[in-house]
């Protein structure tokens, strides 16, 4: 599997357009296996595998800041940027974030979080302890209804 020999942006440089496109297939199913077992948004982040893998191949980041409007589009940066091996982790205490988080990776340039979020980004609790902020709510309920 090409997935197992990625452990971040740079090996993507060395795959031919053949492997880039197996290697996407391969992170849609590593998705497609961890996303029920942890929880977390699963057709924002299906829909931009794709795109993650031809930005990582194309850009140089950390150099090149990658920038996501939300945190439920990057679970495939995630994986392509040396957390693939920790993806179980996902949305649980003392695992990976639902959401980017500086603190967790030099390659999530910015901190990108839940759409309805209505506490500034400083109020909130370190990476370490971002798996127990709930990260989906209804749209009613992050209106005050």
């Amino acid at each position: 599997m090409l997935l197992e020999t990625i452990t971040g942006p740079a090996d993507l440089k060395r795959l031919t357009v053949d492997e880039l496109t197996a290697l996407a297939e391969e992170v849609r199913a590593r998705l497609i296996d961890c996303i029920p077992k942890t929880g977390g948004h699963f057709s924002p982040n299906l829909g931009t595998v794709e795109l993650t893998v031809a930005l990582l191949a194309a850009f140089d980041s950390p150099r090149d800041r990658i920038v996501w409007d939300v945190g439920h589009q990057a679970y495939a940066h995630k994986v392509l940027t040396g957390r693939n091996d920790r993806l179980e982790t996902l949305r649980q205490l003392g695992g990976l974030c639902g959401f980017l988080a500086r603190e967790e990776s030099e390659h999530d340039a910015f901190g990108a979080t839940p759409a309805p979020r209505s506490a500034p980004r400083s109020a909130w609790p370190p990476a370490s302890t971002c798996a127990a902020i709930p990260t989906t709510r209804s749209r009613s309920s992050a209106m005050g209804r």
